[in-house]
């Protein structure tokens, strides 16, 4: 009984004692592939590059003022005319709104030129919402008329 108790009390050591080592090899096992990841990328990984590289895009493809043939830039204003054409006609109407705003960063109307293109917009209501045009002809009429004044702007 005696060789018993001594072969308990070596196992319970044993096992109190091996998670710890289990557990630190583990995690440096675990953590190796993003050790080797981050030394070899500088710490960022594809998929934040990818991310970055399309965060990239978008915002070349949207600031004011940038030059002129930007089919990514037009097909992004094309949507948002079309999706919030009735927020749209409200705002031209008024000549100002969150929507107008919108619309002139997408077209690349730059911030100074803001008030003048919402002038321009309000001013340009009726031949963009004539009531015997469809809507989709009306949303496109409004997409040239704000391109015009930023990315086509010459």
């Amino acid at each position: 009984m005696k060789r018993t108790g001594w072969q308990l009390l070596f196992g319970a050591i044993l096992l109190l004692s091996a998670p710890g080592c289990v557990t630190n090899a583990t995690t440096e096992l675990t953590m190796a592939p993003f050790d080797a990841t981050t030394d070899v990328t500088n710490g960022t990984t594809a998929a934040a590059a990818d991310i970055t590289r399309a965060v990239t895009d978008f915002t070349s493809s949207t600031t004011p003022g940038a030059s002129g043939n930007n089919p990514l830039a037009r097909k992004k204003l094309e949507l948002f005319a079309s999706s919030s054409y009735e927020n749209l006609r409200s705002d031209i109407s008024r000549g100002s709104g969150e929507y107008l705003v919108s619309l002139a960063t997408l077209a690349g109307v730059s911030s100074e030129r803001l008030p003048e293109f919402q002038f321009f917009m309000q001013d340009s209501y009726a031949t963009m919402f004539d009531e015997t045009v469809p809507t989709k002809d009306s949303a496109a009429r409004i997409v040239e008329t704000a391109w015009s004044e930023g990315h086509g702007r010459k």
